[in-house]
């Protein structure tokens, strides 16, 4: 935050005597804030089919906590400039688990775009959702940026462990193949695991609310 004082008015005397005279001035700071930390949908948000009727059911949709593995999106994708190129794995819409119909293609990670100050530091954290149809436990990881070329990770991030990242910066770059860093952004990939909380209708469409709190 920078901060700038500027003097108003100044009291001049052409005579000034011996003796102490007071002068009072105003004065204005003025300071410029930071720019406002925001978190949307990136990809239309997360999506499991295939889960059974029966309360208990549950099903699971693995996706990387630390960028790498067959959960991962790759780092094109999470728009890192990796310290190696790592490419999406082989799983990352496979969805499986005790009570759900196994998919290679039943499922979609969730993409979501935090924005903010470039090369700011920022505190994401997640609430698992749960309601009367479904609870669901959110999980994957958070694009972590490092000033320069290449280096940069996606660290795990879910309600247990809280992320501290840094959004990518104006000289943030990748020369390996990789992802291509946007500054002032960050990616969240989250999978996660869906449970039946009570007996299903068939074919319907369920939905359940979790939270995601981005703060500098």
């Amino acid at each position: 935050m920078k901060q700038k004082i500027k003097i108003l008015a100044v009291l001049t005397a052409g005579m000034i005597s011996s003796n102490a005279l007071a002068l009072q001035q105003t004065l204005t700071g003025t300071f410029n804030t930071i720019q406002a930390v925001d978190i949307q949908p990136f990809n239309g948000g997360l999506v499991m089919a295939g889960l059974n009727l029966t309360a208990g059911s549950q099903c699971i949709l693995a996706a990387s906590t630390d960028g790498t593995g067959t959960g991962y999106l790759g780092d094109q994708a999470m728009r890192i400039g990796g310290i190696t190129a790592n490419a999406a794995g082989s799983t990352i819409s496979t969805t499986t688990g005790v009570g759900c119909l196994g998919s290679s293609s039943g499922g979609t990670i969730g993409t979501f775009e935090i924005t903010g100050a470039p090369g700011a530091t920022v505190n994401v954290t997640i609430t698992d959702g749960a309601n009367a149809d479904l609870l669901l436990t959110p999980s994957g990881c958070v694009a972590n940026y490092i000033a320069g070329a290449n280096g940069d990770t996606c660290v795990i991030v879910n309600e247990a462990t809280p992320a501290s990242i840094r959004l990518a910066g104006p000289t943030d770059t990748g020369t390996l193949g990789e992802g291509t860093p946007i500054s002032g952004t960050a990616l969240v990939a989250l999978g996660g695991i869906a449970e039946a909380a009570r007996q299903l209708d068939p074919s319907v469409p369920y939905t359940v609310d979790f939270q995601i709190d981005v703060t500098y």
